[in-house]
């Protein structure tokens, strides 16, 4: 019976992620079946130790959840406990950071938290400015990965070593899984400000608007006050950024707007 409660507890914390190196800073989740006082949320300092009842400071940093498991085991073993039971798990991942930037209260480095997924993240940043877009972008250097332990320095830039992820907000608010992308250390996560349709001719309000995702051309119509006695709602033009060229496209009025689009309302013929 203790063996599968066991068994339960390690699937209930998650496994342990064996290419992940233990960092100054992380906050170790340590569970010993049976034993209350050393089963708690621990940091390790600045020197990569952990600090634990009964068995009291122990190296951590450099090893992998499963490797400290072990160890923990073998120590608790030899003396202290019949057959210890032990389960070890990332509670936060301060060692390793991401970087927010652009249109957020509070942008800035981020720990990454046990959840490393980017629906975690936003619940850490909190609001956008009232200019924050549709999407996000997250950027990601090539050389990067979730084994290169610590992570410091500035926010990545786009470039030929980098990878470029954009992502709805609209979906990842919405729960749609495909949005919920999984970060990595050093990743930038990037708040573009809000992209605008251009709306012109023959409206009330000839102007700019904030784009919204899934605003279509009648919408875009409507908030510029609509289409004027003078204008005809059967040539409207719609001029779209198309391999970087501005190019008109056929739309109907159902059709959902891009960002950046212009909206041109001829003049009706009588």
């Amino acid at each position: 019976m203790t063996a599968i409660l066991a068994i339960l507890l390690a699937a209930a914390l998650g496994p342990a992620d064996d290419a992940y190196r233990i960092g100054p800073g992380d906050v170790l989740r340590i569970v010993v079946l049976g034993q209350a006082e050393m089963t708690g949320e621990f940091p390790v300092d600045t020197e990569g130790v952990v600090t634990l009842p009964i068995l009291g400071k122990l190296k951590a940093a450099e090893s992998s959840p499963s490797e400290l498991e072990a160890e923990l085991t073998r120590r608790l073993a030899d003396g202290y406990l019949k057959h210890p039971q032990v389960s070890v798990a990332i509670h936060e991942f301060r060692s390793q950071q991401v970087f927010v930037t652009g249109e957020v209260l509070k942008p800035g480095p981020y720990a990454l938290k046990a959840d490393r997924t980017l629906r975690a993240l936003l619940g850490q940043v909190g609001s956008l400015t009232a200019n924050g877009g549709h999407e996000l972008v997250i950027i990601r250097p090539k050389h990067v990965s979730s084994e290169d332990g610590p992570v410091a320095g500035e926010p990545a830039s786009p470039g030929p070593e980098a990878e470029v992820f954009r992502v709805s907000l609209q979906e990842l608010q919405s729960g749609q899984p495909q949005a919920n992308l999984t970060l990595q250390p050093g990743d930038t996560v990037h708040f573009p400000r809000a992209a605008q349709v251009y709306v012109s001719g023959h409206v009330a309000r000839p102007g700019s608007y904030r784009y919204q995702e899934g605003t279509t051309v009648l919408q875009a119509l409507t908030l510029a006050g609509g289409i004027t006695e003078r204008g005809s709602s059967k040539r409207i033009k719609v001029l779209r950024n198309l391999d970087g060229r501005k190019t008109e496209v056929k739309v109907k009025l159902s059709d959902p707007v891009q960002p950046e689009d212009t909206i041109l309302v001829p003049e009706r013929f009588f």
